[in-house]
């Protein structure tokens, strides 16, 4: 492992309510969070002494092998976690680099992440499986046992009547006028994270008939006030005269399939669960933490929170551990559950202490750009989601987000990595699991996807030098460059490769040789390292529009029985 790897542990404070109160009055003094918006702040020069291990590079995180029976159910408050955020600024904010990378700056699988498309080919029957196991789900007949609970969008708890097993649901419905709006974007979300590598609940659409909906006598529900109420048919019709009745008299309905494990709450974006002995790296220093940032904006997923996440604990009998997940898509793309987005979507927080400034100064004859922009016509089942206006690195969630701020030009490589992975028709393909019933919702979705997915290319996978994917045989170096493979850059005028001698024990390097310059991504190696243990290769890249790309890239090699092996890949 390299020696910045090494899992550290930090005692985070967290503010009281009273002091959160009390920074309120800064709001108009200036957003502190948005200091820190950006993805293309340069990195703190950090001292570096390169070592690997024999295990290196790790692709398995093992961070459920600690028993984590001591972990309890936190419920977090939406409002505290909003006031907190806003209005503090959450988490370690130093500039440094993600501290659950491998020695190939990559995110090993772990109870967060396994990796998927970019890492590996996925094809187009396990990209709309997602984590189904079924693929679809048949019910005669739904046994409702309580409300729904939490969340803007109607819905209750279910269990499928004459089931063989008691298997929980949270059946979800569309919003009047706007049939397909949230469960489309709940489904479609769902695949998209999951080929990302995240962990998420499995989904199905469904149609409820009223008529087949039984209510146990034990249900219940909460009302305003928190109080539990029982819930009776008089509920179910307040609730449905929320939701999106097709023309036969059907519900549309999004059945969300309970995680295996007991309910643990949810994690936040900053800091680690103290009662989880396996959470050893801040949140807000996790890459795939920092990344999703790509993601949501990909998929204009703004209310990316605490609150939309789940922690659910697994096994039992003295061996238990945390897995997480991403949760609750029906608020992406143009849907805000209850309706379609607004033009703030995306575009900036709820409270902006600049934007607020701005406003007061010119009596409210200032507005921003978006609220200005001309909306152009939406599907009703998609709302207002395309490509057009989009900027990526200036995409907002609907308040901050302490792991987001923190990402890195890094961070963001390795998201649009797994952007741009994406081809045009798989995105299609993903687009008709919305299942519309109008083909041009379809369209509508596909084509934001695409010329969204672009954009996110052309802005972040040219923000660093962008080599990946060494390989050392035959005597040649060869290893690609993901901003032309994506057609986001063109060729640059040429590579130069500087060979080294590396002794992992003493992490001295010596050059061998001049430089090497070429016009392609490959370079012979010195005969003198043929029998080394150990070879690294600074290459950088000469591009008169991207002219950081000098910063180089260093490779490092490890010869053992089978050849070279790739260990290490360092962005200068």
């Amino acid at each position: 492992m390299l020696s910045v790897r090494v899992p550290l542990r930090f005692a985070l404070s967290r503010r009281s309510l009273l002091g959160t109160v009390l920074l309120c009055v800064a709001l108009l003094a200036g957003d502190v969070a948005s200091r820190r918006a950006g993805a293309h702040g340069q990195a703190a020069t950090q001292p570096l002494r390169v070592h690997f291990e024999p295990d290196d590079p790790l692709w398995v995180d093992a961070d459920m092998l600690v028993d984590a029976s001591g972990v309890a159910p936190q419920e977090l408050s939406q409002s505290y976690d909003f006031l907190e955020n806003t209005f503090a600024l959450k988490g370690d904010q130093r500039d440094v680099r993600a501290m659950n990378v491998n020695t190939l700056d990559e995110v090993p699988d772990s109870s967060w992440f396994t990796n998927r498309i970019g890492h590996r080919p996925i094809d187009d029957g396990a990209l709309v499986r997602g984590p189904n196991s079924l693929p679809a789900l048949q019910a005669s007949g739904w046994t409702i046992v309580a409300g729904k609970n939490t969340g803007l969008q109607p819905g209750f708890r279910a269990v499928i009547t004459g089931a063989n097993d008691s298997q929980l649901y949270q059946l979800e419905f569309d919003p009047p006028g706007y049939p397909h709006l949230a469960t489309g974007a709940e489904m479609i979300g769902t695949l998209l994270y999951h080929a990302l590598g995240y962990h998420v609940v499995e989904n199905y659409i469904v149609y409820v008939d009223v008529d087949t909906l039984t209510i146990d006598p034990k249900a219940t529900y909460r009302d305003r006030d928190g109080r539990k109420q029982p819930f009776t048919r008089d509920t179910l019709d307040r609730l449905l005269w929320r939701a999106a009745r097709s023309n036969d008299g059907t519900y549309r309905a999004l059945a969300s399939r309970f995680a295996p494990g007991k309910p643990a709450g949810q994690f936040r974006y900053n800091g680690t669960r103290p009662d989880d002995p396996n959470d050893i790296y801040p949140h807000e220093h996790r890459r795939e933490l920092r990344a999703a940032r790509v993601f949501a904006a990909w998929v204009n997923h703004d209310d990316s929170r605490a609150n939309n996440t789940l922690d659910m604990i697994e096994g039992d009998g003295g061996q238990s551990a945390v897995r997480h997940y991403m949760f609750d898509f029906g608020s992406i793309m143009g849907s805000g559950t209850t309706g379609p987005d607004t033009a703030r979507s995306g575009r900036a927080y709820l409270i902006d202490g600049p934007m607020a400034w701005r406003v007061l100064r010119t009596f409210g004859l200032w507005a921003p750009s978006w609220a200005r922009r001309h909306i152009l016509p939406y599907h009703p089942s998609v709302g207002p989601y395309t490509a057009d206006g989009f900027e990526p690195e200036e995409w907002r969630a609907e308040y901050p987000n302490a792991a987001f701020l923190n990402m890195r030009a890094d961070d963001a490589f390795w998201g649009a990595r797994r952007v741009a992975a994406f081809t045009d028709a798989q995105l299609q393909l993903l687009a008709a699991q919305g299942r519309y019933s109008d083909p041009a919702a379809t369209a509508q979705v596909a084509q934001a996807l695409i010329g969204r997915r672009d954009r996110i290319a052309k802005a972040w996978l040219t923000g660093v030098t962008p080599l990946v994917s060494p390989s050392l045989e035959g005597g040649r170096l060869r290893f690609a460059n993901a901003a032309v493979d994506a057609r986001v850059a063109t060729a640059p005028t040429s590579y130069v490769v500087q060979w080294q001698r590396f002794d992992n024990e003493t992490g001295r390097h010596a050059h061998v040789g001049p430089p090497i310059t070429t016009s392609t991504p490959e370079a012979p190696m010195p005969e003198e390292l043929a029998q080394d243990p150990f070879v690294s290769a600074d290459v950088h890249v000469v591009h008169p529009q991207y002219r950081h790309w000098s910063a180089p890239v260093a490779f490092y090699f490890r010869r053992d029985a089978e050849g070279w092996t790739p260990v290490g890949l360092i962005r200068r």
